[in-house]
């Protein structure tokens, strides 16, 4: 048998480390962050995060992770150590309501819509919306929508469609009550499972479907809602539905994120952010949408000042027209940018 030089066997041997690296990406407290967005150096989304916070190099030498939660971080291959990178939390925090109840409670939020065909962007949306929950009557109203959209929307079809009912999604971001243990149990088959007084596992019959973990007084919440509703349809023999979002390779999580660190459940009044993950394949090619959601202000409001609020953001916001405006509420409101990669990839839409 020729013998192979010593060298190029573990040149080799690194080649196919590379290629097959798996890395786990985790909070300050080692805890692993699910659903963080993997991105090439030049924008192309190669996947995301599981539950357990892993994902697989895929052969790239650099990539960029971004989370709603953490600020963007860039990592090489040959820089990572024992298999791990730490993303650093987010500076970005709003406050309780503490005043004297009034009639509604005004929740601001910026919203951002992304479709990728085939891990490469094709459009996005982002802007504001003002909301408001009036907890007598459990309804949830909303003003109307500001945004900066034309230059980032070059292809029209699937892309636009689901554009337009993102953004109605929007205002299921903001949500008048949490995923309690009991809800998941009852509708979901679901158990939970206290791992630590930091986290908390959740599972149905088929494995684990996600977590909640405690990190700098929020509560962070992560469910594979793909994996929960297909039980389901296993569950109450609904085959069709099941055997179609199968051929599709349908899949869909959300990270929700909230003021309090007692695990309970949130409302309007301690949301803070979330981000939905859609995907499946249509007869071209395989799509991923994302929408993310940031509460910018909290407050307790009586029906002038709801008014008085949406007149002010539409005085203010009504024409945008760029993405460099939106830019400007951002850092007025501690949004975190977009990571450089992205933004770049945002940009290069328009000259399609």
């Amino acid at each position: 048998m020729k013998k192979i030089p010593l060298i190029l066997a573990v040149c080799a041997l690194a080649a196919i480390s590379v290629r097959a690296q798996k890395v786990q990406v985790v909070d300050d407290e080692g805890l692993g962050v699910p659903l963080a967005s993997i991105l090439t150096e030049d924008g192309v989304m190669i996947g995301t995060t599981n539950l357990g916070g892993y994902f697989d190099m895929a052969g790239a030498q650099k990539v960029v992770v971004t989370h709603v939660a953490y600020k963007p971080l860039t990592i090489s291959a040959a820089t990572i150590q024992n298999g791990r990178v730490v993303m650093e939390n987010q500076d970005y925090s709003i406050g309780e309501i503490t005043i004297t109840p009034k009639q509604y409670i005004y929740v601001e939020t910026y919203y951002r819509v992304y479709v990728y065909r085939n891990d490469s962007l094709c459009y996005f949306l982002t802007g504001i919306m003002p909301n408001a929950y009036d907890p007598q009557k459990k309804k949830l109203e909303h003003g109307s929508y500001y945004h900066a959209y034309a230059e980032y929307a070059p292809k029209l079809g699937v892309a636009v469609n689901w554009g337009v009912r993102a953004q109605r999604l929007h205002a299921g971001l903001v949500q008048t009550g949490g995923s309690s243990d009991k809800f998941l149990k009852d509708k979901y088959y679901i158990t939970a499972t206290e791992k630590s007084p930091n986290h908390k596992v959740f599972s149905n019959p088929k494995g684990i479907v996600g977590n909640r973990i405690i990190s700098n007084g929020q509560s962070h919440l992560t469910l594979d809602g793909g994996k929960m509703q297909m039980y389901v349809n296993e569950a109450k023999g609904q085959t069709k539905l099941l055997q179609a979002r199968q051929e599709k390779g349908y899949q869909y999580q959300y990270s929700l994120i909230y003021i309090g660190d007692d695990g309970k459940d949130y409302d309007v009044s301690n949301f803070v952010m979330k981000s939905d993950h859609w995907e499946y394949n249509d007869k071209k090619s395989h799509v991923k949408f994302i929408i993310e959601g940031y509460a910018v202000d909290h407050a307790y409001v009586n029906k002038e000042e709801w008014k008085s609020k949406k007149d002010e953001l539409k005085k203010a916001y009504k024409s945008i027209g760029s993405l460099s405006r939106l830019e400007e509420y951002e850092k007025q409101h501690n949004i975190p940018a977009l990571a450089p990669t992205v933004r770049q990839a945002v940009l290069k839409l328009k000259l399609q």
